[in-house]
């Protein structure tokens, strides 16, 4: 009975850090919807990846546009392009290239590739006038990976301790049974 008591307590901890790690996640998630729509224009405009400061418009174009119609591929690919054949700021499309990959409306975001594309920029351009959101983003993302390592750690722990738990609730049936069993032998010794 104390083993079940103990696994339960255990449970409860596993489900109380699972709760933490929850709300981690959630503040992960605000803070990086707060800075994407703070980097958003308020003109009804279409979304922009680029900032105002250094808006080499002409190659980055038909990125925007394609981002701007939920063609995140495509418009990873068109920057990936631009980054390749060297038409426009190679920094821009880098960011570009990460913000399109970790973007929360993309279906198939890729936070690794997200990472690949920010670090890059941070060691190849650190002159950049995107380094700083992109620092931001490599840190969110890296804590992102932390929590959701965790959270799978945590997962795979409460699935043990629950088939755990399960055992010994049968243990402990079992051992009903068995005094049970046990109690009805003796009462019939004592009838004869």
């Amino acid at each position: 009975m104390v083993a079940v008591h103990v696994l339960a307590e255990r449970v409860w901890y596993v489900e109380m850090k699972i709760q933490r790690l929850r709300r981690y996640l959630w503040f992960a998630a605000l803070l990086g919807s707060v800075w994407i729509s703070g980097c958003t224009p308020l003109s009804g405009g279409p979304d922009t990846l680029v900032p105002e400061a250094k808006k080499p418009t002409e190659p980055f174009e038909q990125s925007n546009a394609l981002f701007s119609h939920g063609q995140y591929q495509a418009a990873y690919n068109e920057n990936q392009k631009i980054l390749q054949e060297g038409r426009g700021a190679p920094d821009v499309a880098l960011f570009n290239m990460g913000m399109i990959s970790a973007h929360s409306a993309n279906p198939k975001k890729n936070y690794p590739r997200a990472l690949a594309a920010f670090r890059t920029l941070v060691v190849e351009y650190p002159q950049s006038p995107m380094i700083e959101p992109a620092k931001t983003w490599i840190q969110v993302l890296e804590e992102y990976q932390k929590l959701a390592d965790e959270k799978r750690v945590l997962m795979r722990e409460r699935e043990a301790l629950v088939q755990e738990k399960d055992k010994l609730r049968f243990s402990v049936e079992r051992s009903r049974q068995v005094d049970v069993d046990i109690e009805k032998r003796r009462r019939d010794t004592l009838r004869k």
